[in-house]
């Protein structure tokens, strides 16, 4: 399989839905393994927490919470995981910046792997049946209320990079 040259410091953000999935398993080994495991468990029955895959190398967090209000939100960037985000219930705002573009606030790179950001990007709404691709270089701000707080639930597939 051929690799993906992702530079640092530019969005990347890819955004679709999960029946488009298949088109995006060349740009890394194991989004293959992460879309097969969405179609095949149960994941609208499944209790939120952390679901190890393939160790380390792919695990999934589900999530459920209401989602807040952009004043409350805050810009995240990952150096050794790739984010993929599916919202598997309602619809959630999330920004997407260059993380060349801003300025690191907190850095918890090493121990817990991101890093808080302050700056500008661009926002999407996010609804059911849909997800994100974040790559590193990708700063994002999930967990917003796209118009009033509703509770989402989201699959959040973590992918190590190489």
């Amino acid at each position: 399989m051929e690799k993906v040259n992702i530079k640092r410091g530019k969005p990347i953000l890819i955004y679709d839905h999960v029946d488009n999935a298949e088109l995006y398993v060349a740009l890394h080994e194991k989004f293959a393994a992460a879309f097969q495991y969405l179609q095949e468990q149960p994941l609208d029955t499944m209790k939120p927490g952390k679901y190890e895959i393939e160790g380390d190398e792919l695990f999934l967090l589900l999530q459920s919470y209401p989602t807040r209000p952009l004043e409350q939100g805050f810009w995240e960037a990952h150096r050794r995981y790739i984010d993929i985000q599916v919202m598997l219930e309602g619809t959630e705002r999330m920004g997407v910046a260059q993380t060349g573009r801003m300025t690191v606030t907190e850095d918890h790179l090493e121990e817990k792997d991101y890093k808080v950001l302050t700056g500008e990007g661009d926002f999407l709404d996010v609804r059911a049946g849909c997800f994100t691709i974040f790559f590193p270089g990708d700063a994002h701000m999930p967990c917003l209320a796209a118009g009033s707080s509703q509770q989402i639930r989201k699959a959040v597939f973590k992918v190590k990079i190489k």
